[in-house]
C-alpha cells in the first residue's frame, strides 16, 4: 500500500512543499539532516511521552451538577452542554496520555530487545516525510538503487517472530466482474495468527471460490523521493515536490506492539553509494 499524506480540494493525493529550510545547504548536508531526523526521533518521542497531560479541572462542580440534571431529564440545559465540553476535553487528554504510555512501553520494549536499531512511529515517519517532501511505501514499489553495504544491513536485520507485524483480512471475489476486494484488513502480531485463522474458519462459511482468508507478513517499507517509486498502479495528480531532489532512502521494518504498528529503522543511504553513513547507532 503506497502512502501519501495530503489530499487536494479535488480529493487528489499530493505532497506539500517541504517545510524544512533547505536553501544554502548541500545535498549531502540535507541527507545527513534527514537521517538525523529519523534516527533521533525516538529521543523526541520519549521526551514528549514522559510529559503527561494534567487531568485536573476547575469545573468538577459543574460535572457533578450535570449528573443531577440529566437524572431529572434536563439533558438539554446550558449547564449540561458546558459540562459535556469539559468532559470531552478531559477524555481527549486522557486518551493522549494513554498514547504516551504506549509509546514509552514500545520504546522500552524495542530498545531493550534491539539496542542497535532505532524505533520510530508511523506518525513520525509521516511528519518527517512531509517536512522533506518524501513519501513512503512498500519495498516492492521502490525502483532506485541499493548500495551493497545497505543490502547487507537489510539481509542481517533480524527480529523475533513475536515482534513481526502481519496483515490479516479477507479477500472476496466478485462473481460476475471478477474483481477482488480486500476487507477487514488489520495489523496483528504473529502470536495472534492461529487464533485469527481459526476465527475466520468459524465465521465465514461461503464457498472457497468466492473468498479466501490471508495472513501476510508486513513487507519492508522505504521512505524516499517520489521519483524512486513505481507509480504504475497509483494515480497522483498535481504533485508538488521540492526543486532540490534529495535521494535519501530510509528502509523501515514494520513491527507490532501493544495492538499497534510501528517501525524499526533498518538502514539508510545517501547521494553516493560509497559514502559511509553512521546508521543504526546504539541507543543510549
Amino acid at each position: 500500500m503506497f502512502k501519501l499524506f495530503k489530499k487536494s480540494a479535488n480529493n487528489e493525493v499530493v505532497v506539500a512543499e517541504p517545510k524544512a529550510k533547505l536553501k544554502g545547504k548541500t545535498i549531502n548536508e540535507i541527507i545527513d539532516e534527514i537521517h538525523e531526523n529519523f534516527y533521533t526521533e525516538v529521543d523526541r518521542l520519549l521526551a514528549s511521552a514522559k510529559i503527561s497531560n494534567s487531568l485536573d479541572t476547575d469545573k468538577q462542580d459543574l460535572i457533578d451538577k450535570r449528573k443531577r440534571l440529566v437524572a431529572l431529564g434536563f439533558s438539554g440545559s446550558k449547564e449540561v452542554a458546558e459540562a459535556d465540553v469539559e468532559i470531552a476535553r478531559l477524555a481527549a487528554l486522557e486518551q493522549e496520555n494513554k498514547k504516551k504510555e504506549h509509546v514509552i512501553a514500545a520504546i522500552n520494549h524495542f530498545s531493550f530487545k534491539y539496542p542497535n536499531y532505532k524505533f520510530i512511529t508511523e506518525e513520525s515517519v509521516k511528519k518527517i516525510c512531509a517536512k522533506y517532501s518524501l513519501v513512503y511505501g512498500e519495498a516492492s514499489k521502490y525502483i532506485g538503487t541499493i548500495p551493497d553495504k545497505n543490502l547487507k544491513h537489510i539481509e542481517d536485520f533480524k527480529i523475533d517472530t513475536e515482534d513481526e507485524c502481519s496483515e490479516a483480512g479477507i479477500i472476496s471475489f466478485r462473481r460476475f466482474s471478477g474483481d477482488t476486494i480486500k476487507s477487514g484488513v488489520t495489523f496483528r502480531s504473529s502470536k495472534e495468527r492461529l487464533v485469527y485463522e481459526q476465527s475466520i474458519k468459524d465465521t465465514y462459511t461461503f464457498p472457497s471460490m468466492y473468498y479466501r482468508e490471508y495472513f501476510d507478513a508486513c513487507p519492508l517499507e522505504i521512505a524516499a523521493p517520489l521519483k524512486d517509486f513505481n507509480m504504475t498502479d497509483h494515480e497522483v495528480k498535481d504533485f508538488k515536490i521540492s526543486k532540490i531532489e534529495i535521494p535519501d532512502p530510509v528502509v523501515l521494518k514494520p513491527v507490532f506492539f501493544g495492538g499497534q504498528k510501528h517501525y524499526l529503522i533498518v538502514t539508510a543511504w545517501g547521494q553516493e553509494a560509497s559514502d559511509e553513513l553512521v546508521v543504526n547507532q546504539k541507543m543510549n
